[in-house]
């Protein structure tokens, strides 16, 4: 009964194939000890991202042509509606006022928003982008990589890995990204709604930014994310290191972005005030392609090692920046995202 309670529920999202049909799965966590146990498994195809309903009451997640939702019973996950919107949708996040989820397409190289009453789709908005960037051929096309809300909940941002670009909406407001060819992935505001950190995924870089509504985004500071930068990694895109996830301390005093191909988390400081970034630590991780990692409390965090088919649970030192290995589910085909169940 004490295990019951003690146990977080966290979702997890793959890739599929015919084999591996089932891409979201349920699992149960005992943070104590980092051991997890799959307790559900339902078949969504290519489920690569995943986001909960403000009031925790949905789950909404990718099916790689479209969104899928589900009414969270008990922490089980029961099938409410389907939308189809592209051709490989590859994030989804809820607006602050849950009345909306924001999508981006990677191959389609669009992204939008799909109004939602009890779970139920309804009518999408969609905005498409178009060009190219210099970091061939990744950026021969328009790649929308994430749909990201506005800290104040009055749009949202496309992050174009393709153009090198931001762009807000309904404003439709562009912002370039430096350097050019780069290829942004990721966006994360911080609590405070004024600093932003951006990794870009192609040129393994982290930016801090200003945010406000009338100025925009303004680049403050850049430093690479792995420990042996290349400047090639601008110049071609074949590179076997790129940056992935990001994310901020629990504390919200550090920032911390996954490497695929380096396989590491790096954990960085920052000045709140100025926007300036230094390199903390670096923790190397067994196994193959961190595609993206959660905390789920002050000292534990969850990590999907994509090509190796694990997810990591791991103790964080918040003094050091650094991790340690916990415990290990293994055997899963091309783990790529995690969420949190609500508390």
């Amino acid at each position: 009964m004490n295990a019951m309670i003690a146990a977080m529920t966290i979702f997890l999202g793959c890739y599929t194939d015919d084999p591996h049909p089932c891409g979201l799965k349920t699992l149960a966590l005992d943070v104590a000890t980092g051991a997890m146990t799959i307790t559900g498994e339902h078949r969504v195809s290519n489920a690569l991202y995943q986001a909960l309903s403000p009031d925790g009451r949905f789950l909404w997640s990718c099916t790689g042509e479209g969104l899928e939702s589900f009414r969270i019973d008990d922490g089980k996950l029961v099938p409410v509606d389907s939308v189809g919107l592209g051709d490989c949708v590859c994030h989804v996040a809820a607006m602050p006022a849950g009345d909306r989820v924001v999508f981006a397409d990677y191959l389609g190289g669009f992204g939008g928003s799909v109004k939602v009453a009890d779970g139920t789709f309804c009518e999408t908005v969609r905005h498409a982008h178009t060009g190219c960037g210099p970091n061939l051929p990744r950026q021969k096309t328009a790649h929308c990589h994430q749909a990201c809300p506005l800290p104040d909940g009055s749009g949202y941002v496309l992050v174009d890995l393709g153009l090198d670009e931001l762009v807000t909406y309904p404003s439709g407001r562009v912002y370039k990204t430096a350097p050019l060819g780069a290829g942004p992935r990721h966006l994360l505001f911080h609590p405070n709604g004024r600093l932003a950190f951006l990794v870009s995924e192609l040129g393994n870089l982290i930016t801090t930014l200003s945010w406000n509504a009338a100025d925009g985004f303004h680049s403050l500071c850049t430093l690479p994310t792995r420990a042996t930068p290349d400047k090639a990694d601008l110049e071609r895109s074949d590179s076997t290191n790129l940056a992935a996830a990001i994310r901020l301390s629990p504390d919200g005093r550090r920032v911390i972005v996954s490497n695929r191909g380096e396989n590491s988390l790096a954990a960085y400081d920052f000045d709140e005030a100025t926007g300036g970034l230094s390199f903390k630590a670096r923790t190397l991780l067994p196994g193959s392609w961190p595609r993206d990692f959660i905390f789920v409390d002050e000292t534990t965090a969850l990590v999907a090692m994509e090509r190796s088919g694990e997810v990591h649970a791991v103790r964080y030192d918040a003094t050091t920046g650094e991790f340690k290995v916990l415990s290990t589910l293994g055997g899963l085909f091309r783990p790529v995202a995690l969420l949190a169940g609500a508390r």
